[in-house]
């Protein structure tokens, strides 16, 4: 039975978007008969949930927990990458790594595993690092910490096998940068956690719970992360805040401070806060809307993949993205239908399209349409699954 070990600081059953993806991967690749070994930071409250027989799970012992807190990711992530170290190195050679970049320098056991015990293993990068630091404001460019992190993340990407990417952008931008590595760099798009079925809002008991069902809703699902414009959706909330519009943000991140202080400081009854929501009930909750919001910063588009897309694809709903022009979302909505950019950082522009949009119910349900369209004809979970069992097992 051919194995795979998937080295993820976050699994199952952590809400977190590279969570739930690595648990599928891995049921999947389980259900296909692989020996599928997980090792993970993540605690497990219970031990109802079972992948597979084929899949053994082992959890770091970690004495602090990651927050929000910078430092306490830091911490949280040395003490995992240790755990996992002294697990990888006792790996027979023949076992190749999947490696997940949560934390971004995760790859460095790859490295030593490839060094020392002559091992095989591929790079799943979620965000460009330390790019996305920089972009965050975390660390400074031309900084020390930059330079380190780059020459680490260089050895990283040049012993791995494969360097796995979410989108043809962070595809374009590391063959930019590192034109030697083009032949190691594979895109395999994500997807939906769930694969949903569409309903009609004012059937959706989620809708009804939330009194969203007799108005209109425009949903924001997932992290609230410092590469996203969440400050354009609360400034176009609070000029739309005498309208009829409500909106919806379910999930949590460092961010959630800017909609807790908007919230309060300018009395936005329009603005409904949620935390993360469980699997069993996504296909409610990401249907309890009649339109989506992808956001990210200027420039974000190349350094990471927003996972939630997918989710509402899948879903059946028209999106509203938040994004650079002709970044791939800007195509990927514009060529299909399915959607509609606006600029980040124009508040008002995005105002307008919402308001807009609330008075075609026509338009907004054909986007709707064509986004599950799409997600079914390119977004599928047993897509992905085939293209990583191609490149991990060459099958």
């Amino acid at each position: 039975m051919e194995q795979i070990t998937i080295i993820t600081q976050y699994f199952y059953p952590s809400h977190a978007a590279t969570a739930q993806l690595m648990t599928d991967l891995a049921k999947g690749l389980s259900q296909k008969g692989y020996q599928v070994n997980i090792f993970t930071e993540t605690q497990a409250k219970d031990t109802t949930y079972e992948l597979s027989n084929q899949a053994i799970i082992n959890r770091a012992c970690s004495p602090i927990a990651a927050s929000t807190s910078i430092l306490s990711k830091i911490i949280s992530s040395i003490f995992f990458l240790l755990d996992a170290l002294k697990y990888v190195m006792l790996l027979p050679r023949t076992t190749p790594l999947l490696i997940a970049s949560n934390p971004p320098y995760a790859g460095i056991l790859g490295t030593i595993f490839k060094i020392v015990c002559g091992g095989k293993y591929h790079f799943l990068l979620q965000d460009i690092f330390p790019e996305s630091a920089v972009m965050s404001g975390i660390i400074q460019q031309n900084s020390f910490s930059v330079i380190f992190f780059r020459k680490l993340i260089y050895l990283t990407y040049k012993y791995a096998d494969n360097i796995i990417v979410l989108s043809t952008s962070m595809q374009c931008f590391l063959e930019n940068k590192y034109p030697e590595l083009k032949e190691k760099i594979k895109v395999i798009e994500n997807w939906a956690v769930e694969d949903i079925i569409s309903c009609d809002k004012e059937a959706n008991y989620f809708a009804q719970q939330y009194n969203l069902d007799k108005v209109f809703t425009v949903l924001y699902s997932g992290n609230l992360g410092r590469l996203h414009d969440i400050e354009t959706i609360v400034e176009a909330a609070n000029i739309l805040k005498n309208a009829p519009i409500q909106f919806v943000f379910i999930g949590n991140g460092v961010k959630t401070k800017v909609l807790k202080q908007a919230i309060q400081s300018n009395k936005l009854k329009n603005i409904l806060l949620l935390p993360y929501q469980p699997r069993e009930i996504l296909h409610l909750s990401l249907t309890a809307c009649d339109l989506s919001l992808v956001s990210l910063i200027p420039g974000a588009e190349s350094i990471v993949a927003p996972s939630k897309l997918y989710g509402m694809l899948a879903a059946g709903r028209g999106i509203i993205a938040i994004s650079s022009a002709n970044s791939y979302i800007d195509q990927l909505l514009t060529n299909s239908g399915c959607g509609i950019n606006t600029p980040p950082n124009n508040p008002q522009h995005l105002a307008n399209l919402i308001n807009e949009l609330a008075s075609d119910s026509i338009k907004v349900k054909l986007m709707g349409e064509k986004a599950r369209q799409v997600y079914e004809s390119k977004y599928t979970f047993k897509r992905a699954l085939a293209e990583y069992e191609k490149l991990l097992f060459g099958i």
